[in-house]
Order: C-alpha cells, then structure tokens, then sequence
C-alpha cells in the first residue's frame, strides 16, 4: 500500500467521518424539532477528536445516550447522522423526500473531476448512463462478467505460482492477493489489454485521497490525489484510443463508450468518457478488491487461520470430482471450473464473505430533503427543512447489539450460517454492506458471487499462513484505518506478512 500526504492524513484524522460528509450540512434556524446535538466543549473543533479518535465507541455512546438520530459538531462542520436500522429503512423507503442524487451528481465532479458540463448541463448522465449501470449490472446480467473474473484469477494464479521458487514465498497480503484481484477484476471490466499493473500504483494513491476529494480538502492538500486522478484518467483516454480494446471489456463499459459517443448529444470527449470510465473503475477496485483481502485477512487471524476454509473446498472438490470423475480442476478446463464453482455447495465461504463485508464496510448514505417539514417514518419528533442532508451511518447497524447479539463488534466467520442472518421473527437481519434504497451498490451481485469464487480459487491453490518472522497486526477493529469512515470497504492500518506455498 502506498502512503498518502502524512500531513494531510494527521490533519484530518480528527474530523474522521464528520468531515468527510459535513460540508453538505446547510444550518437551519434553531427549532425544538431538530435532532439534539452532541454536546462538545470547545467551539468549532467540537467533537473532532473523540469523533477521530474511535468512531465507532462514538457513534455507540452518542446513541446510547441522545438516541437513533443526533447531530455532530466537528472542524467546523454539522452533519446529521441516523444510526438505527428502523431509521434508516424509513428514508430508504421515502425516496421521494429524501434523495440522493444530488450526492450522486456531486461526487462525480468532486471524486472523480468529470466536467460539470457532462454532470449538469447534460441530461444523458440521468436519463440513460444511471439506468444503464442498473439494468447491466442485475443479477441476470453479470454472468458473463463472473465467467470472466473466473478466467482472469486462474490466470494470474498461475503467474503467481511461478514465482513461488522455493518451499515458500514471504511476501504480503496487499502484494500477493489484493494485487493479484485488483489486476483480475480490471481485465474482466475493461478487456484483457488493459495495463492493469502500471494502474496499479496510481489507483492506491487515489483511493488513499478519496476520502479528501469528498471533504472538498484544499487543492494544496490533495496534490498528489490530484496527480494520481490524472494519471489514470490519461490511461483510460490512451486505452479508449487503442485498436480492439474492447474485446473482451464488460458490456457496462462498451455500452458506456458506445453511447456517449454516439447517442448523446453533444458526445462526450475522450477525456469525458475517461472520468466516467474512472469512477466505474473505483467503485470495482475501491470495494470489491478490499473486500476479498479482508476475506482472507480476518480469517488468518482466527486461531486456526484458513484451515477451515481448506476443509470445505476440499471435501466439495473431492465430491465434485466423484460425481464427475472426468472434470479438469486443475486451471486448464474453464469450463469445468467454472461448473463446479457455480454448482458446489460451500456455505462456511459464503458466510465468510457476508461477515468480512459486515465488519470491514463503513458506507455513509446521503440524502438530501427536498421540501420543508419532512420527517422520518417513526420517528414524528423531528422535522427536517428542504436543503437538509442526512447521512445513514450503515456502520452502527452492523455492530448494533440488538441486531447482531453482543459479539457483534467481532469477526465470526460462520455467523451467516443457518439461522445466523434471521431474526427471531424471522425476517432477514439488516445488512448494508453495499447500502441500501436507490444508492444501493449496482455491482453487488457481481462483488459478492466474484468473492465467493476468487477466495475458492484462491484456497484451492495455495497454502497460506501468518509469517512468524513479522510481527502479526493486532486483531479485530485494529486491523481497520478508521479514518475513512464512510467510504465504503475500510483500508488496513498496517501490511499483514503472509507465506505461501503451492498446495499439494
């Protein structure tokens, strides 16, 4: 992992979550019907630093004692925030009142630099590209692009496994895996020409600045997010200009090129189509990629690391390989492969990548009211003005005590089993991982179902353990750099050390 500006990172961790949303916060007159606001000490810093210090103690104890919905006052900024499951289905449900648009339209510019003139001006973002990423990306679409995350992975296993000279390899978990998935997921979106390894270095500065991009930060404290956007931007442009590029690319991207350029009106340029490009590769790499690391991760620090996991593809490998005494899952039948992992039955995995979702998101859902004295199914005691934006912290409901039993701060990598994500009425526990209502992640299906496969793939052809030479991270919440809370899958704080050898 790349370090970001030291100096940006030190200044903003105190604001942690309340800055990286708070700008959006428009103050109101003072009305006895708006949430009540977390009492702080000293004016403008507010609740910074113990906001900074240990979101997640915060969030817990401020709704402990002022409720579901409250205020926070930090660096200068009021961001309300709503912290309850109930809460937060009410807005999801009212999208009529409470919209995310606006969010969705700002960012674009903010995050990503696309034009205003492609954002605002232009009604072919809204009316046609949105739509677009929804219909492509529903779950009886996205087999294509499963099959060819399948292929990409097998592929680069076999690079991986080239390099595994000795009885074993020391390296770490960011190099050997979260690389090896950030490369996989790229050639199966953008085509197999994409030079997704020179991508590699930039995208982790721009994915360290994110969080800065989306506070509004100050030019001069984003230079080198700044620098990294453009590299990246250059190389979609340079790619988009190469002759077959897209054999092999995702519908969602080639139906992206397609319409800009010919059905909007005006077409976009090549560096429009590039900033768009960019934020489709963000929200894959930015999310999907961490997610499969943290997979892996807090699995290898439980006490019997992956061993689990091992037993389950095995048992359903030797099961498969039974009832189809002819299969090939050795890397060379795709076809097969790609059988036996849509068909086996590897319920400890599946469970394994809900619970590393559960544990590493931390999404902020912005909506903003569009008209005077709405309020929240349930909760009548307060009454929101138009131009007032709420954020949805999806955090506190996945380590909500009452939702989740009082282990829910922990990592239980069979907690999804059976009866594990139902509640004792029996309806599903909430889980908002990839958010939820209408900003709900549209690549969901393709994350989870991809997960799932790649950790298969992964267990099937290598052994992997702690390296004991290294001193091991500590465990649980540590492993996470809370600083980018609300950003989406959390980044780790330190390089896990890791061995791996090819299994037998």
């Amino acid at each position: 992992m790349l370090d970001s500006n030291s100096s940006l990172t030190a200044a903003t961790t105190t604001a942690a979550g309340a800055v990286v949303m708070g700008y959006f916060y428009s103050k109101k007159k003072s009305n006895s019907r708006r949430p009540p606001v977390v009492p702080y000490s000293i004016p403008w810093l507010g609740s910074a630093v113990t906001l900074g210090k240990d979101p997640d103690s915060f969030f817990r104890d401020a709704r402990e004692k002022y409720g579901d919905i409250f205020t926070v006052q930090a660096a200068g900024m009021r961001s309300t925030y709503v912290t309850s499951a109930s809460a937060i289905s009410a807005i999801y449900r009212n999208s009529k009142s409470f919209v995310f648009t606006p969010t969705r339209l700002d960012f674009s510019v903010k995050l990503f630099d696309m034009p205003r003139s492609i954002v605002y001006d232009n009604s072919y973002m809204l009316e046609t590209l949105f739509p677009m990423h929804h219909r492509i990306l529903a779950p009886s679409n996205v087999t294509p692009m499963v099959e060819a995350i399948v292929k990409h992975t097998v592929d680069i296993l076999k690079e991986s496994s080239s390099q595994i000279t000795g009885n074993q390899w020391s390296t770490t978990l960011e190099g050997f895996a979260h690389k090896a998935v950030f490369k996989a997921i790229s050639a199966s979106i953008f085509g197999p020409r994409f030079p997704a390894e020179k991508a590699y270095d930039p995208f982790l500065v721009f994915d360290d600045y994110v969080p800065f991009f989306a506070a509004g930060a100050p030019a001069l404290f984003v230079q080198k997010g700044v620098r990294a956007r453009n590299q990246l931007i250059r190389m979609f442009e340079e790619y988009l200009g190469t002759p077959g590029w897209e054999d092999g690319a995702a519908e969602i991207i080639t139906a992206l090129v397609d319409g800009a350029r010919n059905d909007c009106q005006p077409p976009y340029t090549d560096r429009d189509l590039a900033t768009a490009i960019n934020s489709d590769f963000w929200a894959a790499n930015g999310n999907m990629s961490w997610g499969f690391f943290w997979c892996m991760n807090l699995m290898l620090h439980e006490p019997q690391g992956l061993a689990p996991l091992y037993e389950e593809v095995d048992a359903a490998r030797d099961a498969w390989l039974k009832a189809h005494p002819n299969a090939d899952l050795s890397g060379d039948s795709l076809t097969d492969i790609g059988e036996f992992l849509s068909n086996a039955s590897l319920p400890l995995i599946t469970s394994t990548v809900s619970e590393s979702l559960r544990v590493s998101s931390s999404s902020f859902s912005i909506r903003t009211v569009v008209e005077d004295g709405v309020t929240i199914n349930g909760y009548p005691q307060f009454e929101f003005s138009k131009g007032d934006v709420l954020i949805c912290q999806t955090r506190s409901v996945h380590l909500d005590q009452e939702i989740y039993g009082p282990d829910a701060a922990m990592f239980k990598p069979d907690r999804f089993l059976d009866s594990g994500s139902v509640t004792d009425g029996g309806s599903h526990k909430p889980f908002l991982a990839f958010g939820g209502g209408v900003s709900q992640c549209e690549g969901r299906h393709f994350a989870a179902k991809g997960c799932k496969f790649v950790l298969a793939l992964f267990l099937s052809n290598f052994d992997i353990k702690l390296d004991p030479a290294h001193e091991a991270p500590s465990s649980g919440s540590a492993l996470f750099d809370m600083t980018r809370i609300g950003t989406g899958i959390l980044h780790p704080t330190n390089p896990t050390h890791v061995l791996v050898s090819k299994r037998k």
